[in-house]
């Protein structure tokens, strides 16, 4: 929006306030620069944390580690088996071995049937076992790495009593600045939506650039932003799969050249090898009426 007197760019915010450009700036500045010192301090703090966690860990050469989101799949035991074996029985309850022999050979393809589903069961409940036991220690290790804090107590060590200290003070600093930010935001100047994650420091930045002269014109320049990555994204997909659409089709290609080409190399291979019989047989013929002859 542009003022008539002087034509100096104006904005209105939510509430139907309106500010200049000047203003506008100074605030958003002042909202950047929150966020980009929060993040910092956020980002500190994980670090701290992660090092306290290590620091204070019962077993420090033991590693662990996140499990698969879902539990292990149980594998079905060979087709194959089930296929070979019954047929294996059959084979000596029809074969003309004695009696006795046919009963002992099928009691040990029974029992070695048996045995391997068996383990097969258990190699099944193993591997859901580890993954539960890997998830419960997981979930204990996430459980005391949330739980951790900068109190100090007598049991801790040097290392301990300094990471904490540390924690303390980048926990008091990122309160102070969130409590700082929050008051920013109660005035209002931009709507909830605009206020989430880094988006006024893009708003900021169109500003500065010289792009924008108003919160309007900075807004839609935003979601002309947003709208292009988009379809940039989506144009980088489609040409991903294009590109792997057309690796499948040339691997194809490839592959029937080849079985191509060994299907003439056989068939080259067999024409020889038919002259070559054929060259024989018309030599022993020529040999066996010259023998005749003679």
């Amino acid at each position: 929006m542009v003022s008539g007197a002087g034509s100096i760019p104006v904005s209105v915010t939510p509430d139907g306030r309106i500010m200049e450009r000047s203003e506008v700036v100074e605030y958003l500045k002042a909202l950047s620069q929150h966020i980009l010192i929060r993040m910092k301090l956020e980002e500190e703090l994980e670090g701290l944390r992660s090092q306290l966690a290590e620091a204070t860990k019962e077993e420090p050469e033991k590693q662990i580690t996140a499990p698969e989101p879902d539990p292990p799949l149980k594998e079905s035991y060979p087709i194959l088996t089930l296929i070979v074996v019954p047929l294996g029985i059959l084979f000596f309850l029809f074969s003309d071995y004695p009696a006795a022999q046919k009963a002992g050979g099928v009691a040990v393809i029974t029992a070695a049937l048996l045995f391997s589903l068996f383990r097969h069961r258990r190699a099944n409940e193993r591997a859901q076992r580890e993954w539960e036991e890997q998830r419960a220690a997981w979930e204990k290790e996430t459980e005391r790495v949330r739980n951790l804090n900068s109190a100090v107590s007598t049991q801790d060590t040097p290392e301990v009593v300094s990471l904490k200290e540390q924690m303390g003070r980048t926990e008091d600093a990122c309160e102070r600045i969130c409590t700082s930010m929050q008051g920013l935001e109660e005035q209002n100047v931009l709507a909830p939506g605009y206020r989430e994650g880094v988006i006024p420091c893009v708003l900021y930045g169109f500003f500065l650039d010289g792009r924008a002269n108003t919160l309007s014109e900075a807004i839609n320049l935003f979601h002309e932003e947003m709208h292009r990555k988009n379809q940039e994204e989506n144009q980088l997909r489609i040409q991903e799969e294009i590109r792997m659409h057309q690796d499948a089709l040339m691997r194809q290609q490839n592959l029937n050249a080849a079985r191509l080409s060994a299907q003439i190399e056989d068939a080259k291979n067999e024409i020889e090898l038919q002259g070559m019989m054929n060259s024989l047989y018309t030599a022993d013929m020529i040999r066996l009426l010259w023998k005749e002859l003679r």
